[in-house]
């Protein structure tokens, strides 16, 4: 009884300390960040152009580009998990789709960067644009929003669906107010992870979307952009001694950026499992 209990604390201790080493090197991340950050962060480096030292079209710039990625690939990837989890379950060609998509998820950054330069900004013409880096986000975050939406999709109980057909409903009618609505809280947390899993991308953008330096802001979608994590790496690699102040500032508001769409992502998972008793 005492050897299984040792056995039992010395698992839990084992256990514990990768997790505990992990959280403190996550805070002391955040800490570094955060106290160096703040000492540069006011609101006029926020506000002002980067012709004038601010970083106004870099944080614009990075909203327009996750903005637009997630309009394109939310319908894309919620119709694909409905494809896969209603109509094709079970099939050789789901089981197909479904390992490819894994399979995406695990191709790096990089590489869809060449991808996005090679196919969007060369073969369709787009150029070094603004479309160029949504149509290469997306291509990023789909396997995501597939994945979890797939997931959600096929958790919802067929009790559920079941009774809907007994009542008369069509398969389109279930889906829509029985399947999506349940799975909800999933749906929404995928897309969300898929904006945030984007929204410190450097090597997808590097090559399709981004310039260094320029006046104003875009105005159409296939003129280039610029972004936070482009101007940070810029800096770093330019003039990497002067700058480490302002690099530090834009780190803590990228940071803010992907903390906050996390957090929106858990409030939504609250408020639809709330919303549905679910």
């Amino acid at each position: 009884m005492r050897k299984s209990r040792f056995l039992e604390k010395f698992i839990f201790i084992s256990l514990s300390l990768p997790v505990a080493l992990l959280i403190l090197c996550f805070l002391w991340i955040l800490a570094s960040i955060g106290v160096e950050g703040v000492k540069f962060l006011n609101w006029k480096f926020l506000t002002t152009s980067v012709i004038e030292g601010g970083i106004f079209e870099s944080i614009i710039g990075t909203l327009y580009m996750l903005g637009g990625a997630v309009t394109i690939a939310t319908p894309i990837g919620i119709a694909t998990a409905i494809y896969l989890a209603e109509y094709a379950r079970g099939s050789r060609i789901a089981h197909i789709i479904v390992q490819a998509v894994h399979n995406i998820a695990g191709i790096p950054s990089i590489i869809f960067g060449l991808f996005g330069y090679t196919f969007f900004c060369t073969f369709l013409g787009f150029g070094i644009s603004l479309l160029s880096g949504w149509l290469t986000l997306a291509c990023m975050i789909l396997p995501i929003i597939i994945s979890g939406s797939y997931e959600a999709i096929s958790m919802v109980p067929i009790s559920f669906k079941e009774a809907a057909i007994a009542l008369g409903a069509s398969k389109l009618r279930v889906i829509r107010d029985v399947v999506i609505p349940t799975a909800a809280p999933g749906i929404a947390t995928s897309i969300i992870l898929g904006v945030s899993r984007v929204a410190g991308e450097t090597a997808a953008i590097l090559f399709t979307s981004c310039v260094y330096l320029t006046s104003g802001l875009p105005s159409n979608p296939l003129q280039p952009v610029m972004s936070l994590t482009y101007h940070l790496f810029g800096i770093l690699v330019t003039t990497p001694g002067d700058s480490l102040g302002d690099a530090f500032a834009m780190a803590l508001v990228l940071l803010v950026i992907v903390t906050v769409l996390n957090a929106l992502a858990y409030l939504m998972r609250i408020y639809y499992r709330r919303r549905w008793n679910i």
